[in-house]
């Protein structure tokens, strides 16, 4: 009998100059057909996730991800150390505090940093 895998997608790169958001939430939609992915937002990769940033790489992938039922969670901090708030974000994140973030990674089986 196999273990229950608890996968944790961990964006941490913002999305201008770099894929990594883009391929982390690839790998959320890859990863959802075999278990129910955390993805979790720390640092800049909560840039992505503004109202105002061109999502044309990845909105389809934000959208499936919710279609499914699973959340992308962001962290209040880093959302706090960056001056913005739950309403400079798109309405398909929820936001989480620090401590919530940090049990998330730290219960996980698996953590896939992007």
């Amino acid at each position: 009998m196999s273990e229950e895998k608890n996968v944790v997608i961990l964006l941490r790169q913002p999305p201008h100059g770099t894929l990594y958001p883009v391929e982390g939430l690839r790998m959320s939609v890859a990863v959802s057909a075999d278990f129910d992915p955390i993805t979790v937002v720390i640092n800049d990769a909560v840039f992505a996730f503004i109202k105002d940033v061109d999502k044309t790489m990845y909105s389809m992938h934000i959208e499936f991800l919710k279609n499914i039922g699973l959340d992308i969670f962001i962290d209040k901090k880093a959302l706090d150390e960056r001056g913005l708030t739950k309403s400079d974000l798109i309405d398909l994140v929820e936001v989480k505090e620090h401590h919530e973030i940090l049990s998330m990674i730290a219960e996980s089986t698996v953590t896939i940093p992007f």
